[in-house]
């Protein structure tokens, strides 16, 4: 029957097109006729394995069919034969991930990389950091030695990229150069790292601005340009993302999406070329020429000193006002409960120097949130340690008077400036300008990075990037070097995720910032925010 599931007689042809079979034989006259080849009616022959006749009922129950009827424990560990190397990759991939510092710093990028769709060269470092990685976390020295292999292939072909013309075109490398500068960090292969930075430079600087204007490459340009950054302060040296057009152009197209950090690393980007200026002006002192007048020397010095100074202030002054705009559009998203210090780890009363139990734990709504004011409170410090470094008898009014400014003009303008401020609360949070001693924004870092060392699996749910998350950490334990009670809680709340534990635990500051650091810095009176207003 021709029709029916499992019943057909029609030919072999027939069936396998589907169509209704005449059945004639030898050879059916449908399939003459279309003009296919009649394949016969004969069927392989098809060995199914079918039970045995089923027992007795009466026969299930004596001593002999019991174990059959009986039921048997079963194991769940794979037999011998079998090993977990079909999901190496996979595993490697998971472990890197959980890195919530890697994983916030390659927001978009690094995902897209190890999805293989940055590239052949983005996904073979990306593979390298994970091997190596979950190499040196579990000792394991196969995947240790296949991430080195990895790793050493990617620099060959890294190489021949950027020995090509046509560089300018691959805006693509910025991905694999960063994994790979990652990759050297975890080796502490300084010579790499060096050839990794110059690298990023010569590629940003190829493909301009305008090629970083689309996700993920704009986060890449992000990470790319904090890492640059931070080797800039270390040498002391300007960098070319200085430039407005490095910090306008890449959102062009939506001038809205620019992130708030992003705002924060546009002023950041400024202090290595205060760091050199002022090495040149100190290295005046050291002229050796007896045809040079010393007192027209010292007359060229401060007057250098002074004008690096209002530079350093104008860009004190837009960070206030950066403040004054995030507390307006973000402020409700921070809380605080003074009842939270009971738990672990907490700080000791001699920890602030206001009254202890004015002082509560925060709390914020968004990881993010918690990284803008870490990251401005560590920019806050670079500058106000520069003024108080050059200029120590005028510093405390030069930076009443940034505050007064950004205060001033962050006002609405539909009100009368006084009034207008005082309808903003920044509690619990310190008011710009609340302080001269870099000790207080030091001291709000602490209290920030308790409310994240709890909430660092928060890093992965909202999908914000975070190109320096313990940066500021680090610039605060330098600015409290000597005090005890806070190095113990710092290496404490550190100590809650094996990812942070130990940082910084070495000696030595973040980029050189501790020989910035000045006592009248640090023991600068503190000011209250009428003094601003």
């Amino acid at each position: 029957m021709v029709g029916v599931a499992g019943r057909s007689k029609g030919c072999n042809t027939c069936r396998k097109r589907r169509v209704k079979c005449d059945e004639a034989k030898p050879q059916c006259y449908r399939c003459i006729k279309a003009g296919f080849e009649c394949l016969g009616y004969e069927r392989a022959t098809q060995w199914r394995h079918t039970s045995v006749t089923p027992l007795p009922t009466s026969r299930l129950h004596m001593p002999e069919f019991m174990g059959l009827t009986q039921p048997v424990p079963m194991g769940f560990a794979p037999v011998p034969e079998l090993n977990l190397i079909a999901f190496e990759g996979d595993m490697c991939t998971a472990h890197m991930f959980g890195n919530f510092v890697w994983k916030s710093y390659g927001t978009l990028w690094l995902e897209r990389a190890a999805e293989g769709k940055l590239g052949i060269l983005s996904l073979d470092a990306v593979k390298a950091l994970a091997r190596l990685n979950f190499g040196l976390s579990n000792r394991v020295q196969d995947l240790q030695l296949q991430g080195v292999a990895l790793y050493g292939k990617c620099l060959r072909v890294l190489a021949e990229e950027l020995g090509k013309e046509a560089v300018h075109d691959n805006r693509t490398l910025v991905v694999p150069i960063l994994v790979l500068m990652m990759v050297s960090a975890i080796q502490a292969d300084r010579t790499a790292a060096v050839f990794h930075l110059k690298a990023i430079g010569k590629v940003l600087m190829l493909c301009g601005p305008e090629a970083f204007q689309r996700q993920p490459l704009r986060n890449a340009f992000e990470a790319a340009r904090a890492t640059l950054l931070v080797a800039s302060l270390f040498s002391r040296r300007r960098t070319f993302l200085e430039e407005p057009y490095w910090q306008d152009v890449p959102y062009a197209l939506d001038p809205s999406m620019k992130p708030q950090q992003s705002q924060l690393l546009d002023i950041f980007v400024t202090i290595p070329g205060f760091l050199e200026e002022s090495g040149h002006i100190n290295s005046m002192t050291h002229i050796d020429d007896d045809l040079v007048d010393p007192s027209i020397i010292l007359d060229e010095q401060l007057s250098r000193r002074a004008e690096l100074c209002r530079c350093i202030a104008a860009q004190l002054e837009k960070l206030y006002r950066w403040r004054w705009n995030w507390q307006r559009k973000y402020g409700q998203y921070v809380t605080a409960d003074k009842c939270e210090w009971q738990r672990s780890p907490s700080p000791n009363a001699s920890y602030f120097t206001a009254n202890p139990g004015d002082v509560a734990r925060l709390q914020f709504s968004r990881p993010v949130y918690a990284d803008d004011i870490a990251l401005y409170n560590a920019a806050l410090m670079w500058l106000m340690t520069l003024i108080w470094k050059l200029q120590p008898f005028q510093a405390a009014s030069i930076i009443r008077g940034c505050a007064r400014c950004a205060a001033t003009s962050s006002a609405s303008p539909c009100d009368s400036p006084t009034s207008s401020l005082q309808n903003i609360s920044f509690e619990p949070l310190r008011w710009p300008g609340a302080a001269l001693s870099i000790r207080e924004p030091a001291t709000e870092i602490c209290r920030i990075f308790d409310w994240q060392c709890r909430h660092h699996e928060q890093h992965g749910s909202f999908g914000d990037q975070t190109c320096m998350y313990l940066f500021p950490l680090g610039m605060a334990r330098a600015v409290l070097d000597s005090d005890p009670d806070y190095q113990r809680w710092i290496d404490s709340m550190l100590d809650l995720n094996p990812i942070t534990a130990g940082y910084g635990r070495g000696g030595g500051s973040v980029v050189g910032f501790s020989s910035f650091v000045t006592k009248c810095a640090v023991d600068a009176d503190v000011r209250g925010s009428e003094d601003i207003i």
